[in-house]
């Protein structure tokens, strides 16, 4: 169920989804001409803790479901459509990205099935290219989503050295910027 909205005076919607557990998500709407991207969380808190992130300050709960993960999509795309008042065949969201609460490749065995969701014709239909995964770094994971999906893949390094990297995101001493 959806806990809360704030929409922005330029369009851009958050919602945040009561997960159960004490647990909420948020979701992000970013309009721009020509295309609605969609910021999905993959996980309530997050492991990594980075040091700049709220999410990670907030620590790890747990993993989402895969119908948590499709649920953001199909939850905005309605609320949009009655929005927006969209013909038949015109999509409110245009573009996903994995990138709101949550390392998306640590909740793997959910993601992927998530993903194919919103690829197949059958479900959301979205072009491959248009779905990005965005991962602070878990480097295993990165080659064996090549494999699982054709997505496109963000890596946020947020420094430009190792030294800097591991003070800023603690997993950088598991898989450096060279890995």
């Amino acid at each position: 169920p959806v806990a809360s909205e704030l929409l922005a005076n330029d369009g851009t919607v958050k919602w945040l989804f009561d997960v159960g557990g004490g647990d909420a998500v948020e979701t992000v709407f970013i309009p721009e001409p020509g295309r609605g991207t969609l910021c999905l969380s993959s996980q309530a808190g997050c492991a990594v803790n980075c040091r700049f992130c709220a999410t990670g300050h907030q620590g790890f709960s747990r993993n989402l479901t895969t119908a948590e993960i499709v649920g953001q999509l199909w939850h905005a795309e309605f609320v949009l459509r009655e929005r927006l008042q969209l013909a038949p065949g015109e999509r409110a969201v245009t573009n996903v990205v994995m990138m709101g609460m949550g390392e998306p490749l640590q909740n793997y065995t959910a993601l992927v099935p998530a993903l194919r969701v919103m690829l197949d014709d059958h479900g959301y239909g979205l072009s491959r290219r248009r779905v990005t995964v965005s991962t602070s770094g878990v480097v295993p994971m990165i080659d064996r989503l090549s494999d699982d999906s054709p997505v496109a893949l963000a890596v946020s390094l947020h420094a430009p050295n190792d030294a800097l990297r591991d003070d800023l995101v603690p997993l950088n001493r598991k898989y450096p910027i060279a890995e």
